[in-house]
């Protein structure tokens, strides 16, 4: 048997990936054809899909394969994020806040070519475009800029915009929500900023940026969370 390293299948199949070589079915190859392809182990074909699993390019679903996740160089600017996938309300259940969520504006819209190139969606897709102040004990200290394909997950109304989407999303629709990548940042301040949060001297915003792919690999949120920049501290443990 030939010694292909894992290296050099993770990096043909990544270029593969890239250039579109399987976007039409949507996953790669099963285990045993890239085996006898790259005339390799078992063993160095799962730790290169698992290196493009760690890049947020591929997805293993338990008896569909391993499911490619729509990529875009939008998205690919994104680092894979291995932590809690929920809403902020679920990832602020254990803190003693007082919580409320204002849904300030709710409407459907289709996507078009700067709306595209913002959110990598697809142009002419229908998307809930939905705007949410969030207030922690009084103060308005986030607001989400939400953007979820309609045709994949639908039904969304303002209601459940201000209780909680990702748990309609998962216990109504029973969408599996697989990948969300993830990149923080700090912006300028925008005329949304200076309309709903309560900055005081800021004259920026910090910008939690979220795509959200489900286990067909398809893209199915765009999301910005802009918050006050003192007002909040971000931390992960990450295991080698």
């Amino acid at each position: 048997m030939t010694k292909n390293t894992f290296d050099r299948i993770y990096k043909t199949l990544k270029d593969r990936i890239l250039k579109g070589a399987y976007s039409i079915k949507m996953r790669l190859p099963i285990e045993d054809d890239l085996i006898k392809e790259f005339d390799t182990s078992r063993y160095a074909v799962r730790k290169a899909i698992k290196q493009l699993a760690d890049e947020g390019l591929v997805y293993s679903v338990k008896g569909r394969g391993v499911v490619l996740l729509e990529h875009t160089p939008q998205t690919q600017q994104f680092n894979l994020s291995l932590g809690q996938l929920s809403g902020i309300k679920a990832m602020n259940a254990d803190r003693q806040l007082d919580y409320r969520t204002d849904v300030v504006s709710f409407k459907q819209v289709i996507v078009d070519a700067d709306l595209s190139e913002r959110t990598a969606f697809e142009i002419g897709i229908p998307v809930y475009a939905i705007q949410r102040v969030r207030l922690f004990n009084g103060h308005r200290n986030v607001i989400d800029i939400n953007y979820f394909n309609a045709q994949l997950v639908p039904g969304i109304t303002a209601d459940i915009a201000r209780q909680s989407i990702y748990h309609y999303i998962q216990d109504d629709l029973h969408v599996k929500i697989a990948v969300v990548k993830r990149m923080l940042r700090v912006d300028s301040v925008r005329k949304t900023d200076l309309k709903y949060l309560e900055l005081g001297d800021n004259n920026c915003v910090g910008n939690m940026i979220s795509i959200a792919f489900n286990d067909a690999g398809r893209q199915f949120e765009y999301t910005e969370s802009h918050f006050i920049p003192n007002e909040f501290v971000f931390t992960q443990l990450i295991r080698n």
